[in-house]
Formats: structure tokens, C-alpha cells, sequence
């Protein structure tokens, strides 16, 4: 017959408080004499004993070691490394210190005398007073108020230091016998954020088992709560088979603890399949979990699933918080998803419910025009207008993108007006969009100007940027109709019915420019004229296409004059037109081709000067010319004819100029047109001393139409 192991568990100790394992390793306790003390009697055995090391119940004391196995269980305890479990959680050791110095012997266990217990009631009640972390509220309640106080509060605020005083009022001082109840509280407790741990509640499960203490479901859904806030996959999934083989149901807090636990892993593929399936259990979703999934997928980048998960949230009635609502915004801001977006300022911002920032709603605004939506473009001027918000100018150029991809030209005129009538100042990034969307859609010129007379009609102040705008246009077809001039030329003599104050110099600019490409040239003589006459002060970018347009026609002469004069005003030419005037001057023989050629301003070797008021750098000198190209017999007379006229010529002016009788600009044609032989003897600061006075425009705009 097989004898039973005996098994000394923390039921063993409770109910035996005197038992004391070195009793088994004597032959035979019974017929062995106690030689008898003359020790005081003890305080109970489980007020001052030390448990033992597998961690069961009982506080009764072994005489194994005596006081140095006690000191070493304190040590190996408070270094918090041991498993937590209910035996060391009311382990009495604060107690134990108080005995001692109220004059206790730690090793006297025996509760067999009987005789000093009076003696030893008043110091009883001495302890329990001073039982560490026990509130004299908590001490003054009955054994079923602290019951329910400990199971209420781990369940609303879990405290492990909280549910251990507890405890040990309870089963400790009170004797009241360890239950799953209490097992339980102590599992909810490692739910603290701070102190809680999944090997705590591991080893307070197993101890159960151990102790063969059922584990019922409460139980198991207070482990999935601790495991919720610090996860153990492992540990999860076997509680989960323990409710399983124990045919319980996870209820709905239980699936929220499990989707929170996931979440924390990041396991957040699973924890969206244990989300539907709880939909199709019809299990309601917390708003607090779902708040937390859609900021782990925020964070993730998940756009497209937090929008379908706040979609289906809003299908189905529920509210969520402002403050996640405009996270989603920003968030989805950031990554430019404008699904995302557009949904939050539709469902929330127009609504009124959501007053995002300024900033935040001119990033719509450049999402809506990335994606020409004019509704929602539309919508956050109207909410800026609505808190009294005054849009920016790139705000303004926003709503132009968005009306110019639905192809709506007069609501893009019309929003430069508006800018006009703010009284916004306006720069090419304003009209660049309306002018890309003209060219490529083959806008008609004459349509263009309607639209805006018919703005003019509706009481609309017309800016001079649009009118800008159709010039430009007409520019760009004038490389395919030299009829567009004519067009051109008639929008510029109506200017003054849209536009009072006139034409600009970007727009003599743009129709001089357009005159050249079309290779009208009286038409460009015709406008300078008008720059001459109202007093439009040319710049670089005049000169530089006069000079091409008298280059085209063969006038070296008079581009060679504009250059002159545009040196005088200390500009600088394009790079791409000093290639231009080298290549149309490199294909003629006259000296005045010549000397513009190797003008410094063409050459690129015009002086610098710095910022910081260095020396200025000296000019190379003009490189050698090219060698001449060779004529025919009827070019090279025809050019030595030329030369022998201009040299008779020379000498003539030579011959008034000693008398007295020449002109100034006789004496400047006499520098300009020397022969050939005597160009390279002609310094270039002599012609432009002679050349002082002229750089009017209109002085050179009547010698380019000789």
C-alpha cells in the first residue's frame, strides 16, 4: 500500500500553526521528553515566523538555522528578485522586527501554554496597531468591508502596496482564510502601471494550482486585465486555454483586454482581426480602445485602416474625442493623405465642431488645389472668413490652383481680384498657374480678355496682372501666329477701360518681346514709342530684346547704340541673349557686328563690384579677332566700294569738324563708321564719351526705325 506524500502547502500551515517541519526529521517526536522553558509564552506562531522558501501560507516558524536562516529569507526577499505570491505578500517580517523589540524570542513557536496569553493580549493589540501601511480607517472596518473594499479598488485603481496591507489585515491579524477572491485582488493589483509585472501574476496562478485552489473565470479575466497592462503573449494565450478547457465564456472586458494586450506587443494585425471578430459577435467596441487603436495606427502610418475604422465608428452612431479627432487631421496633414483629410474637415470642421489653427487650414487648402477640389478649397476660405481670419497670399494662390485644374478661368480671374480688392500684391507664383493652364489648353486670347471685361462689368476691380497674363499668352503664340500681334496691340489700346493707371513695364516687356518672335518690328518701334512717351523707364530686359529685334533686321547700328546705352546704366545681359547677339553678329562682316560682338557686355567681361567695397577687378583685354571670311569677287568690290564711300565721308566730317561745322551726332557717326583698318585703332571709352547724352529711349527708338 502506497503511502501519500504529505504535502506542506499553505492550508497545511494555516490549520496547523504549530507544526513545525523539524519535527520529521526527528525518529520519534512522540516518545522524546521537551525539556521544559521558563521563556514567557510566545505571541501566535504566524505573527513572527518566517515563511519558508517555497512560499506557502503559513507564517510558522522552523528552528532550522535559527535566527540566521530568518535574516536570510529577509535578505533574499528584499531584493524583490522571488516570484510574488500571496505567502510573501503577508510575509510578517515588519512585525517579526516590532516582536523583537518589544522583548519576543523569535525562535519560541510552541502556542501549547496556555498560562500567558492574558499577558501577551495587551501587546497583541500593540501589533496590530502598528501593522506597516494599514490606515486606522481600514483597521476599523469589518473583515466583509475590507472583502469588498479590496475587490472594488484593485478593480478601479489597482495598488499592489494597497492590496498587500490589505491582505495582510485580513489574513494576517484577522485569520481569515486565504481564497481565490484574494488571489484574485492580488492579480488585479499587479494592473499598476508602476509595479505590477506578468511574472507576479504567472507565479500567483501557479501557486494556486499548487495550493488546489480553483481558478475560476473572474480570476482568469483579472490575469488578461494585468496582462493588458504589462504583456506576456505566452501567458495569454494560456489563460485564454484555460477558459477554453474550462468552458467559460471571455466576456466583453476580457476581449478588450486582449486587443489591448496585442496593441502593446504590436501585434496590431491580430488585434484588428479580434476587433471584427468582436463586431460580428456583436460585441460593443469601448471608445477607449478604439481611440487607442487608431493612435497606434497613426503612429504607424496606417492612414487607409484609420480611415475605414473611423468611417464604420461614425456609420455606427458613436462619438469620438476632439482631440483625436484632430491628431487624425495633423497626422494625416503630414503623410498628405487627403482621403483621410477631407473626411475630418468635412464631418468635423464644417460642421463647426473643430476649429483647427490657421496654419493647419492653409495645409488643406494645398491639399484641396493638389487635387483641384473646389469644394473644399472653397469651404476653408469660408471657415477662415466665418472666425474672422484674414488669408495669406499663398492661400489666395491655392484657391487659383484649385479653380485652374477644374478648368474654371473666370473663377480664377476672379479670385485676382479679390486678391487686388484685399489689396494684396501680386508676383509671378500668383499668374503662373492661369498662364500653364492657357497654353496647354489652347486658351483663345480674345476669350481671355472677354472673361475680363465681363469681370469689369460685374464692378470688379481689374489688376494689372491679368491683363499681364493675356500678354504673356499672346507671346507664347506669336511663335506660331504672327497675327496675334495685331490682337495684341488692340488689347494694349483698350488697357485704360480695364485698367485706369495703365500698362507696366512687364508688360511693354511681354508685347515687345512678342513683337520680335513675330518679327514685327513696327509694331515693337510703335510701343517703344509709348514707353518713350509715358515715361516708362526701360531695364535690361527692354534693351536686351530691342537689340535682338534690330539684330534680326540687320540694324547693327541701332543694337549696337542700345548696347551703349545699356551699359551706361551699369546692367548686365542674360547669358542665354549674349549667346544670341554672339551667334546673329558672328554672321556679318560690319564693323558694327564686330565691335558688339566684342563689346565687354557680350564678352561677359563686364567689371564687378563687391559688397564689401574690394577692388575691381581689371578687364582682360579683347581677344584677337577672327580671321576674315573669305567673299566672292561681287562681295569684295561691293565691300570695297562701301569702304571707299565711308572713307570719303570720314574725311568730309573730318574737314567740318575743323571748320567748326559738325554736329555732335554727326561726330559720333564720324567714330562709328571709320573704315575697317581703323576700327582696331578705336578705343572703346572715346566712342562712349562721344556717345554721352543719347541713352533716351526715344532718341534710340527714331534711329532704329532709319
Amino acid at each position: 500500500m502506497s503511502r501519500r506524500v504529505l504535502v506542506l502547502d499553505g492550508l497545511w500551515y494555516s490549520l496547523c500553526p504549530s507544526f513545525s517541519p523539524l519535527t520529521l526529521t526527528r525518529p520519534n517526536p512522540l516518545l522524546k521528553q521537551r525539556k521544559p522553558s521558563s521563556r514567557p509564552n510566545p505571541p501566535p506562531a504566524f505573527l513572527i515566523a518566517t515563511p519558508p522558501r517555497h512560499r506557502c501560507y503559513s507564517s510558522n516558524a522552523s528552528k532550522i538555522d535559527g535566527r540566521a536562516r530568518f535574516e536570510d529569507e529577509l535578505t533574499l526577499d528584499d531584493t524583490n528578485d522571488a516570484p510574488q505570491t500571496l505567502a510573501n505578500t503577508i510575509s510578517p517580517r515588519n512585525e517579526l522586527r516590532e516582536n523583537e523589540r518589544d522583548g519576543f524570542d523569535p525562535e519560541y513557536t510552541s502556542e501549547t501554554h496556555r498560562e500567558g496569553l492574558d499577558l501577551w493580549l495587551p501587546k497583541q493589540k500593540k501589533i496590530m496597531n502598528k501593522s506597516p501601511g494599514i490606515p486606522q480607517s481600514a483597521a476599523g472596518k469589518s473583515s466583509d468591508s475590507l472583502e469588498t473594499l479590496l475587490q472594488t479598488e484593485m478593480a478601479k485603481k489597482p495598488n499592489i502596496t494597497s492590496a498587500t496591507n490589505m491582505l495582510r489585515l485580513l489574513i494576517q491579524d484577522r485569520g481569515v482564510k486565504p481564497s481565490a477572491r484574494h488571489y484574485k485582488a492580488l492579480i488585479l493589483a499587479n494592473s499598476d502601471a508602476l509595479h505590477g509585472s506578468p511574472m507576479f501574476v504567472r507565479s500567483l496562478l501557479e501557486e494556486m494550482e499548487k495550493q488546489g485552489i480553483a481558478v475560476d473565470s473572474g480570476t482568469l479575466h483579472a490575469a488578461l486585465q494585468a496582462l493588458a497592462v504589462h504583456p506576456d503573449f505566452c501567458l495569454r494565450q494560456e489563460v485564454l486555454q484555460k477558459l477554453r478547457d474550462r468552458w467559460l465564456t471571455l466576456s466583453p472586458a476580457g476581449w478588450h483586454f486582449v486587443v489591448t494586450g496585442l496593441l502593446r506587443e504590436h501585434k496590431f494585425e491580430m488585434a484588428l482581426e479580434q476587433v471584427a471578430l468582436m463586431q460580428r459577435k456583436d460585441i460593443h467596441v469601448e471608445d477607449w480602445l478604439h481611440s487607442s487603436m487608431i493612435y497606434h495606427l497613426c503612429d504607424l502610418g496606417e492612414l487607409d485602416e484609420v480611415l475605414r475604422l473611423m468611417q464604420v465608428r461614425v456609420s455606427q452612431g458613436h462619438d469620438m474625442t476632439s482631440r483625436l479627432w484632430m491628431h487624425v487631421l495633423q497626422t494625416a496633414i503630414e503623410a498628405e493623405h487627403y482621403m483621410m483629410t477631407r473626411f475630418v474637415w468635412r464631418r468635423m470642421v464644417e460642421l463647426g465642431y473643430l476649429h483647427p489653427p490657421t496654419a493647419v487650414c492653409s495645409e488643406v487648402l494645398r491639399l484641396a488645389a493638389g487635387v483641384s477640389d473646389v469644394e473644399i478649397a472653397n469651404s476653408v476660405f469660408r471657415h477662415l472668413t466665418r472666425r474672422a481670419l484674414s488669408p495669406a497670399l499663398e492661400d489666395y494662390q491655392q484657391l487659383v490652383v484649385a479653380h485652374v485644374g477644374v478648368g474654371d478661368l473666370p473663377a480664377a480671374f476672379g479670385v485676382l481680384c479679390t486678391m487686388h480688392e484685399a489689396g494684396l500684391s501680386f508676383d509671378q507664383t500668383s499668374t503662373q498657374p492661369i498662364l500653364t493652364y492657357m497654353i496647354h489648353s489652347k486658351t483663345d486670347r480674345r476669350e481671355a480678355w472677354q472673361i475680363l471685361k465681363r469681370l469689369q462689368n460685374e464692378k470688379h476691380g481689374i489688376p494689372l496682372a491679368s491683363v499681364r497674363v493675356i500678354a504673356e499668352l499672346c507671346e507664347h503664340d506669336a511663335q506660331n501666329d504672327p497675327t496675334v500681334v495685331d490682337d495684341a496691340v488692340g488689347f494694349y489700346n483698350e488697357i485704360h477701360t480695364l485698367c485706369p493707371q495703365g500698362a507696366d513695364l512687364q508688360v511693354y516687356n511681354a508685347l515687345i518681346r512678342m513683337c520680335r518672335t513675330a518679327g514685327k518690328r513696327e509694331a515693337g518701334i510703335f510701343l517703344v514709342k509709348e514707353m518713350a512717351t509715358l515715361n516708362v523707364i526701360p531695364d535690361a530686359s527692354t534693351f536686351e530684346s530691342l537689340i535682338l529685334m534690330c539684330l534680326d533686321a540687320g540694324n547693327y547700328k541701332s543694337a549696337l547704340m542700345y548696347l551703349l546705352d545699356l551699359s551706361k546704366r551699369e546692367a548686365t545681359v542674360n547669358p542665354k541673349v549674349r549667346e544670341e547677339i554672339r551667334s546673329l553678329c558672328a554672321q556679318s562682316v560690319s564693323e558694327y557686328a564686330l565691335r558688339l560682338q566684342y563689346h565687354p557686355l557680350i564678352q561677359g567681361k563686364e567689371d564687378t563690384t563687391f559688397s564689401d567695397h574690394t577692388t575691381q577687378t581689371p578687364p582682360t583685354p579683347n581677344p584677337p579677332r577672327n580671321p576674315r571670311p573669305k567673299l566672292g569677287r561681287e562681295e569684295r568690290i561691293a565691300y570695297n566700294k562701301e569702304r571707299r564711300q565711308r572713307k570719303r565721308r570720314r574725311l568730309a566730317l573730318e574737314r567740318l569738324a575743323a571748320e567748326g561745322k559738325v554736329s555732335p551726332d554727326a561726330r559720333n557717326d564720324l567714330e562709328l563708321e571709320g573704315s575697317e583698318d581703323e576700327m582696331d585703332e578705336v578705343d572703346v571709352d572715346e566712342v562712349d564719351e562721344v556717345t554721352e547724352g543719347k541713352s533716351k529711349p526715344s532718341s534710340t527708338s527714331s534711329k532704329a526705325g532709319e
